[in-house]
């Protein structure tokens, strides 16, 4: 476990170079609601730019995760989410009325299950953004692996399905999401 942290603290630190100057950012803040099928969530997002090139991204999402191996259990459990993250994002591709993102960053999730385990994580997230000029929309394309510890602070361990006697139980933690966002465009001086 000890391996899994060293390994995204290094991956979260090797993502974030220094940043550049480009002529802006192609947004202040954007605000949204995030899908995903697998695994199954929704919720709401906001992100702000804090350079040219550095971004915060707050996510709140209710989320059902199949999680676990066949060695430790599996567990099925529902939980609401709050994953916070610093992201380096760099224009891939500028057409003219929109323009193509790549992104890389990593940060932390807290949470609760639906039966009442505490729920913390660290994760990488990588992914595309594509926002149009003329328009105030964005659509963002994400992954995001990381490692998750399920806590229980009872004297009787409240259990997902199939989950494992253990406390805390770390496990592979992970989501993919399509994100739409209304952008706050900055307004240029003349």
């Amino acid at each position: 476990m000890k391996k899994i942290y060293l390994l995204l603290t290094a991956a979260f630190l090797l993502c974030l170079p220094c940043t550049t100057t480009m002529a802006q950012p192609p947004y202040k803040a954007s605000v949204g609601g995030m899908i995903s099928p697998v695994p199954p969530i929704g919720g709401f997002s906001f992100k702000t730019f804090t350079t040219n090139k550095v971004a915060f991204q707050a996510d709140i999402y209710f989320k059902t995760m199949l999680t676990g191996s066949i060695k430790e259990g599996v567990s099925l459990y529902s939980s609401c989410v709050i994953n916070a993250n610093f992201i380096y994002q760099k224009t891939m591709k500028e057409l003219k009325n929109s323009e193509l993102f790549w992104f890389t960053g990593g940060g932390i999730s807290f949470g609760s299950t639906m039966v009442g385990n505490i729920k913390f994580g660290v994760n990488v997230i990588m992914g595309l953004e594509f926002v149009f000029k003329n328009t105030p929309l964005s659509i963002q394309i994400d992954m995001r692996p990381g490692c998750g510890m399920l806590f229980s602070f009872s004297k009787e361990l409240k259990k997902p399905l199939l989950h494992p006697n253990k406390n805390p139980w770390p496990h592979f933690d992970w989501l993919t999401g399509i994100t739409f966002r209304y952008t706050f465009k900055k307004k240029i001086d003349n």
